[in-house]
């Protein structure tokens, strides 16, 4: 991944999975070689993107990290994902489809990865809830302009890892599944220097309902066998 300059919007980067994912985009810039990300939070409020930038910074200062390098602001989600050329989607499904509607027109030949999981909790247990297109990300893929490249990944990753930037040393694999060919190669790539994912070709974008059901059942293993911080490996 050399040479590499990226404007990445991390929509809904203030929930803990947009947090860690700011953080992991942030440190490629010192992990590997070329890289040059600059990260976008998007928030509702723009004035709560900016102060989460500010928190990012100051964590990673905090972590022994030389900031001068990394570049994380914050912004509206509008503007974040007309700023961007690669856009996260770290929400929660019931707000997806509005925000998608809202942001329509800032989506026109991006990349868009989704770590989306549709589920409900049913009494102390998780369950998996697709829409009727069968998964997070085909409805996504069905509410986007054509031009739109939708990848799924990051499904699978706990935020406790992925926020951990000093200690963390276990590395799960992530899945991608993706309809464009190149858009996927991307994030394979891109995902190859975050320093707790291994990334694997999932296959095409119809796969994904398999991948985000794997979340809940990984949290439910977790409530159920008092763990914590559950991936997935394949060996």
């Amino acid at each position: 991944m050399s040479s590499e300059k990226l404007k990445i919007a991390v929509l809904g980067g203030t929930g803990n999975i947009g947090e860690g994912m700011v953080l992991r985009l942030a440190l490629q810039n010192l992990m590997a070689e070329g890289v040059k990300n600059e990260v976008i939070i998007g928030s509702r409020s723009k004035e709560t993107a900016n102060e989460a930038a500010k928190e990012a910074i100051s964590e990673l200062e905090n972590c022994g990290f030389d900031t001068s390098k990394i570049t994380i602001t914050g912004n509206s989600n509008h503007e974040a994902a007309q700023a961007a050329e690669v856009i996260i989607l770290t929400i929660r499904f019931g707000h997806v489809l509005p925000l998608l509607h809202e942001i329509r027109e800032a989506l026109e030949d991006k990349i868009l990865i989704t770590p989306v999981v549709p589920m409900v909790k049913e009494g102390d247990l998780f369950v998996y809830k697709p829409p009727e297109e069968g998964s997070a990300a085909l409805a996504i893929q069905k509410n986007v302009p054509a031009s739109t490249k939708v990848v799924a990944a990051f499904h699978n990753i706990p935020a406790g890892k992925l926020r951990d930037i000093v200690k963390c040393k276990a590395v799960h694999h992530a899945l991608v599944c993706s309809d464009d060919v190149e858009a996927k190669k991307m994030v394979i790539n891109l995902t190859e220097h975050m320093g707790c994912m291994k990334p694997l070709d999932g296959g095409p974008l119809k796969q994904a309902s398999i991948m985000e059901s794997l979340t809940p059942l990984l949290i439910n293993l977790a409530k159920l066998n008092g763990l914590r911080d559950l991936g997935i490996n394949f060996s």
